[in-house]
């Protein structure tokens, strides 16, 4: 959330009966830590006694805010609720790629990592279009965790597994996001070029020259 959001007259008049405080988890990493953090903005609403009922990430303008955390009190849409949910309705991939997706932002890898493979595995064909969307996830925790080889791997095989997926050109502009956000230069670079002889009518063109020019300052700098 930002200041917009929380200044809107209607979160006032919310705040009444909830407290909100506003911490920046590069300062407070402890509290950061504790909660299990993986976002910015994250919101966590926890009970007087710090426990946590769930959480909203990502920005929430006024209007979508509001219902969200109404749900979240009213214990709708919890990760409580969505698992119970998941025992009702077992075959819901969608349903289940929302706990993976909870328990990713709670930074609770075992389990996000448990339910989409579970999509993965029930869906191999990716019919519901959801098991491409948890590989790349299981991708991108692994790019957030440090390993490199193995995210830029599962980046690159996304394509050969799901072709027709709407994320194959988005997987293969991570590789060299990876290897850039992991302080290799040489081959970030090498693979942003690729990316532009690959998919030269991409709308993300632009962006991959502002890497590259990043990329070119950083090595003077060196």
């Amino acid at each position: 959330m930002d200041s917009v959001t929380f200044s809107d007259t209607l979160i006032a008049t919310i705040s009444k009966s909830i407290l909100f405080a506003k911490f920046d988890a590069d300062v407070d990493t402890a509290l950061a830590e504790k909660y299990g953090v993986a976002g910015f903005p994250t919101m966590v609403i926890t009970r007087p006694n710090g426990m946590e009922i769930d959480r909203l990430v990502g920005y929430y303008p006024p209007a979508d805010f509001i219902p969200a955390l109404l749900d979240l009190l009213s214990n709708r849409n919890t990760l409580d609720d969505l698992l119970s949910k998941v025992v009702h309705y077992p075959d819901s991939l969608q349903l289940v790629f929302d706990v993976a997706q909870n328990y990713a932002y709670r930074s609770d890898k075992a389990q996000a990592v448990y339910y989409f493979n579970q999509i993965i595995d029930s869906d191999p064909e990716n019919t519901n279009d959801l098991s491409d969307d948890a590989w790349f996830e299981l991708a991108n925790m692994k790019r957030k965790d440090g390993k490199t080889e193995e995210a830029v791997q599962m980046f690159a095989a996304l394509g050969e597994k799901f072709p027709e997926s709407d994320q194959v050109e988005v997987a293969q502009m991570m590789i060299p996001y990876t290897y850039y956000r992991n302080g290799d230069l040489k081959n970030a670079e090498k693979q942003y070029k690729k990316f532009k002889k690959d998919y030269p009518e991409s709308d993300r063109l632009e962006w991959v020259d502002k890497q590259l020019e990043k990329i070119k300052e950083e090595r003077k700098k060196k």
